[in-house]
């Protein structure tokens, strides 16, 4: 008798975005045109005993996406990465809000098999189209025996990058994003995908892994004069924590303090970011509004987090508990 070898299988989840929006009849601009056969039909052959596995996730536009999809699409790559045959996972997503979803899969997903983000910048059937090389490169980096510990990773570009370091620096450059700081974690040369040997910091850190999210948590930028209106609408607005951008090193106006200190009376944890894309968090300000002020204070600093990521990681971190030190102990290895 025979015995039938299983193929290995890459699963490809398609959630939508510029890679598979065409421009449409009726429509200024392009949309969704639900062209994920058509980009998967044109791939050439992967390694021999190694098949494609396309899941339909969604068409959504990146803005589209919320919180609690980006929970339950990287818990849906997890149960799939789950079989013995998935060697990795390539998610197809625009590019607005991919380094959160990014980020998102790398703090939910309990595998250490490769998760690749990637997306295009031009749209399907524009001169130039980057989404298919993407594609083709983020299978290809699925098949890498990726650093253990790496993480989810995004894609773009010829380059892989680390979810917590990835942010989109150019709204519309083919070459959209960047590192922050820390290096890439990999690169194309020709038909290869190679590892770069970055810097990347590689001690042991905290992935949250929640059966749930909280999603009423707000994203708040500072900016000059600002007092307390928003904070406290927020607050009165039934938000279970708030995640605020300030500036420099993790600084807010003073008239916005008053509005934080009652967040924290009333059990509401406050994150501080920095609107700044390098250089992270740091309490060295002893005025009314620095760094070293709030935290004082009891707000939390998330070290080199952007806003948006600090905002998911809350959301993470607000599933597992309502404990202000448990949760100011999550973003101590952000």
């Amino acid at each position: 008798m025979t015995e039938t070898t299983q193929l290995s299988e890459i699963a490809v989840f398609f959630t939508g975005g510029t890679i598979g929006m065409a421009p449409s009849e009726g429509v200024h601009g392009v949309a969704p045109g639900g062209n994920f056969e058509k980009l998967l039909n044109q791939l050439a052959p992967q390694k021999e005993g190694i098949s494609l596995r396309p899941i339909p996730w969604s068409d959504k536009p990146s803005p589209h996406m919320t919180p609690m999809d980006m929970f339950r699409l990287a818990k849906e790559v997890e149960t799939t990465l789950a079989e013995d045959s998935v060697l990795g996972a390539v998610i197809l997503h625009g590019t607005d809000v991919l380094a959160e979803s990014a980020y998102m899969c790398d703090l939910v997903i309990d595998s250490d098999k490769p998760v690749i983000l990637t997306g295009s910048m031009r749209y399907y059937s524009e001169s130039g189209y980057d989404g298919l090389r993407n594609l083709i490169n983020g299978v290809r980096a699925c098949l890498l025996p990726l650093p253990p510990g790496t993480g989810a990773c995004l894609l773009m570009t010829d380059r892989i990058f680390a979810a917590r370091e990835a942010v989109k620096v150019n709204s519309l450059n083919v070459d959209a994003f960047e590192s922050r700081e820390a290096g890439i974690v990999g690169y194309v040369a020709g038909e290869s995908v190679m590892l770069a040997g970055c810097p990347m910091n590689t001690s042991p850190r905290r992935k949250l892994r929640p059966e749930r999210i909280e999603t009423e948590v707000a994203l708040i930028t500072s900016y000059t004069g600002m007092d307390r209106s928003l904070i406290d609408h927020v607050r009165t607005s039934g938000s279970k924590g708030i995640v605020i951008e300030g500036f420099g090193a993790g600084n807010v106006p003073p008239k916005a303090v008053p509005a934080i200190e009652e967040c924290i009376k009333a059990h509401i944890p406050v994150v501080l970011s920095t609107r700044c894309i390098e250089g992270g968090v740091w309490p060295i300000y002893g005025y009314p509004g620095g760094g070293a002020d709030l935290e004082d204070k009891g707000v939390i600093l998330c070290g080199r987090l952007g806003g948006p990521k600090a905002r998911i990681r809350l959301m993470c971190a607000l599933g597992l508990t309502s404990n202000m030190e448990e949760i100011r102990d999550m973003f101590a290895d952000a």
